[in-house]
């Protein structure tokens, strides 16, 4: 039963990065070409309520309980000190996207207070920087 929550926690990662990465990228467009056309900023509402909450939120929800599935099924995997460390950038990964949620509800109502374009360009590369690390700690265990 493990390995096939270890499967499913996989296939839900990777949805899930699939799913916020594409989320900012869409936010970088947003900020470029909707203000220009009101057919682009429909689009790209719609495109973000989607993958927002139709790919991006139910991956994490399966993400996470795949993951609280396999410490319950191996409850030794919380000595590691390397799975409470990912643990709080998994927290980390989680706020980001939510942030995103507000960010689409920000964007969709052209609010001023949404951010560039090139502010969206930086934000992209946080959810990398988290899955780059999540991933180091889940490879190479340093603790």
């Amino acid at each position: 039963m493990y390995l096939w929550c270890k499967w499913l926690h996989i296939i839900a990662v990777i949805s899930w990065m699939a799913g916020i990465l594409y989320l900012f990228r869409l936010f970088v467009n947003h900020a470029t070409y909707a203000k220009t056309s009101q057919d682009n900023h429909n689009l790209l509402v719609l495109m973000e309520y989607r993958l927002f909450r139709y790919i991006a939120v139910p991956a994490m929800i399966v993400a996470w309980l795949a993951g609280i599935s396999m410490v319950a099924l191996q409850p030794g995997l919380l000595n590691g000190e390397w799975l409470l460390l990912k643990l709080l950038f998994v927290f980390c990964l989680t706020g980001v996207t939510m942030y995103a949620g507000g960010l689409a509800l920000q964007y969709r109502d052209k609010s001023p207070l949404a951010p560039s374009a090139l502010k969206m360009r930086y934000w992209n590369e946080v959810p990398t920087v988290l899955m780059m690390i999540i991933v180091w700690l889940v490879i190479f265990k340093p603790f």
